[in-house]
């Protein structure tokens, strides 16, 4: 079984460890993106995580801009590393920055503040939400046209365990019968410096 596609929010923790797990296990997949702010929208978010929820709206709309499914997921990959392992805001030099990394215009960044592109955010949120069949979060992990939320990891696995990880799932897509498998985890991820 084949083709392996991660929906994921760049400014998800839990979504970048996935992206780099994929990366570290050597396998090819695609990045699409989903939206955190589009999925809580109506909700109450905790004041802890409003930056967030913002941040979400404003890099989906860089992302929307981008219209080469290949180049957003290498501006996706550029902006999450700088979010997550180097610790920068996401703020329009940081966008510019990510952008020029991935070798497309910084003036796309611009469009982080345009309502212009919300249409085409909540789109490609859907599409996270029809692969899975249900409302999830990030990331969302297909495997071979089947869907699931997770892996949701706290840390990153090594290469090794990350292949053994991506074996595991690449057998459950497999199985058209299983549905769920879960363990509780506790805290925030734990992600390395880059």
């Amino acid at each position: 079984m084949t083709g392996v596609v991660l929906y994921a929010d760049p400014v998800c923790p839990y979504g970048w460890l996935a992206c780099r797990w994929l990366a570290d296990a050597e396998t090819e997949f695609s990045v699409r993106p989903m939206s955190l702010s589009v999925l809580n929208e109506g909700q109450t978010v905790p004041e802890s995580q409003r930056q967030r929820i913002e941040d979400s709206l404003r890099a989906g709309r860089v992302l929307a801009a981008i219209e080469d499914p290949a180049a957003a997921a290498r501006f996706h990959f550029t902006l999450a590393r700088r979010i997550h392992e180097q610790r920068q805001p996401v703020d329009h030099a940081v966008l510019r920055a990510a952008l020029r990394e991935a070798e497309l215009p910084e003036d796309l960044a611009d469009q982080a503040n345009s309502a212009d592109a919300d249409p085409a955010v909540r789109s490609a949120h859907q599409t996270s939400q029809d692969a899975l069949g249900e409302t999830g979060g990030s990331p969302i992990t297909e495997i071979g046209g089947r869907a699931f939320f997770g892996p949701v990891l706290t840390e990153l696995p090594t290469p090794a365990e990350g292949r053994a990880l991506l074996d595991a799932l690449r057998t459950t897509a497999a199985v058209p019968a299983f549905a769920e498998l879960r363990r509780p985890r506790a805290g925030a991820p734990t992600i390395p410096e880059g």
